[in-house]
């Protein structure tokens, strides 16, 4: 089984990127679809780290907790440390399913992978990155969010160095036309 981590900032490309290794044979776990499976388990940890706010009637306040979490770099990795364990162990049971499924490649995305520590089980790491205003673009239409509310999420996540000093590779996600070809020779370097 080939596990790959697809990671980088908030609207880089990640999903497209995903998408496309789907064309290639890989199942796909997006780690932010699985986020919202954890919350119930997480919502004491929640409430303890980010007040009453974030649960509305007995389910996670999504933009009320990310209004919370995004509001500094502390309550950012409040946020991360509550929820990744659980998320990495909802990716495990995914690779599982792959696997019975009969998939022999997987990807795995998500902006922070390398706070998660999905290196331990990935075979190799691929960061997305695209210019910081296309990025904003893309989250905005993606959320429906504001220009300030946008501007705040990217603001709280990690520099692009971050990303690219912790991959195997970096893929710049601005041009479309190009972005299969150069997965294209990253899988057939990788996979064999």
């Amino acid at each position: 089984m080939f596990v790959l981590g697809v990671t980088g900032p908030s609207g880089a490309g990640k999903g497209t990127v995903c998408g496309i290794l789907k064309d290639f044979g890989f199942y796909h776990i997006d780690t932010d679809r699985l986020v919202p499976g954890v919350y119930p388990e997480a919502i004491p940890q929640l409430i303890e780290a980010f007040g009453t706010d974030v649960v509305k009637a007995g389910s996670v306040d999504k933009k009320s907790l990310a209004a919370a979490a995004f509001s500094s770099e502390e309550n950012t990795e409040k946020l991360n440390q509550i929820i990744h364990p659980l998320v990495m162990r909802a990716v495990a049971q995914q690779i599982e399913t792959a696997k019975e499924l009969g998939f022999d490649r997987v990807t795995v995305d998500g902006a922070a992978l390398h706070e998660a520590h999905a290196e331990t089980i990935c075979d190799r790491m691929l960061c997305v990155l695209a210019p910081r205003n296309l990025r904003k673009q893309r989250v905005m239409e993606r959320d429906s969010i504001s220009s300030d509310a946008a501007d705040l999420r990217l603001s709280a996540q990690k520099p692009d160095d971050f990303y690219t000093n912790n991959t195997d590779a970096v893929i710049v996600n601005d041009d479309r036309d190009n972005l299969k070809s150069k997965l294209f020779q990253l899988i057939k370097e990788w996979v064999s």
